[in-house]
């Protein structure tokens, strides 16, 4: 059975995108300086590309992806649909008074409201969701808002009131991005944090359920880390985090998720992997922070590992799956480190 309160923040997320089209859409037709209709037309067709990205959101949600997302979900409900009725006026309010100054305004109450953190939660953690010609349509409103914000200054400096909304608006998408990047990410080694982790790992997890997929799990430790720290000294061990961190992205698939769990203990969710191709690639992983040296210094790392397909796809399932891993890990240890164990 769907979430209702779920699909009710999803469906208003559609209805505020389709808004926006219809906004930028007028605001191209009513406008007559060329490189302005040029530039709202551009708007509206960026609209339409996230317009993808929500419907795909849509058919994702059928797997249960969401929930664990929104701490407080009924508030977010209510706070969109607020958004969405003041679009509304807005929109109204210009119909009534048409001039480029206003076109501007509205259009940065738009975008402004577009920066309600839930659509940047949704961007960060779907990055994975893709578009025509596997575009990651994450990226795209990233791209979307700077190119706003640049013809916003550009032609805010008619008046020094639009001047001033360009330069508040470019300041607060900076500090949201900040702020979702601090919840989500871990500062040291840019992998995702454990909370970031989960909340991703989950939705997937639910897909392999779904689509009856093999999913493996790895937990990974640096062998005897703490004398890397106390022989080399903290700084030179946080260099060795990000170094690991950087040969993990390297060695695994764009469509696995990794985060920095705690300390120098890393997780990786390998989402639709062939089961012979597990401990091919915990081998290869293994060897390859063997041989790279992360800042120049001898490191090895032990891996646990557990892999399978999904039969009940609940947050503690997925635990479940991340502490048998953990067990595995620690048998990798007994037996002298430097070494994977599987599904212990």
């Amino acid at each position: 059975m769907k979430d209702e309160i779920t699909w009710g923040i999803i469906r208003l997320c559609i209805a505020i995108n389709q808004k926006a089209i219809q906004i930028y859409t007028k605001l191209s037709q009513a406008e007559e300086i060329s490189e302005l209709k040029a530039f709202w037309v551009q708007m509206a067709d960026e609209e339409k590309i996230h317009a993808d990205f929500w419907s795909r959101v849509a058919l994702i949600a059928e797997d249960f992806i969401f929930p664990c997302i929104f701490d407080k979900p009924s508030d977010i409900q209510k706070e969109l649909s607020a958004i969405l009725d003041k679009i509304e006026d807005l929109s109204n309010r210009w119909d009534e008074k048409k001039s480029m100054k206003n076109a501007f305004i509205l259009a940065y109450r738009l975008e402004y409201y577009m920066l309600y953190p839930i659509f940047e939660v949704l961007f960060n953690d779907l990055k994975s969701v893709k578009g025509n010609g596997d575009t990651v349509l994450s990226d795209t409103y990233d791209r979307h808002i700077r190119i706003f914000i640049d013809m916003f200054i550009r032609y805010g400096n008619t008046t020094p009131e639009l001047e001033l909304l360009g330069e508040t608006l470019q300041s607060l998408w900076k500090r949201n991005k900040a702020l979702v990047d601090m919840a989500m990410t871990d500062g040291l080694t840019g992998l995702f944090n454990r909370r970031g982790f989960l909340i991703v790992a989950q939705g997937l997890f639910s897909l392999a359920e779904r689509r009856k997929e093999n999913l493996a799990v790895f937990m990974i430790d640096i062998d005897h880390f703490k004398k890397i720290n106390d022989k080399y000294g903290h700084p030179r061990g946080d260099t060795v985090l990000k170094d690991l961190a950087k040969s993990l992205k390297g060695t695994v698939r764009k469509s696995d998720v990794m985060c920095r769990y705690g300390g120098e203990e890393f997780v990786i969710l390998f989402p639709n992997i062939h089961t012979s191709a597990v401990p091919v690639m915990a081998e290869k992983i293994r060897k390859e922070v063997e041989e790279s040296r992360p800042d120049g210094i001898f490191t090895t790392i032990s891996i646990g590992v557990t892999q399978g397909l999904v039969k009940n796809s609940s947050d503690n399932d997925f635990l479940s799956w991340v502490s048998k891993a953990d067990k595995c890990l620690y048998k990798a240890k007994a037996n002298g480190r430097n070494c994977v164990v599987l599904d212990c």
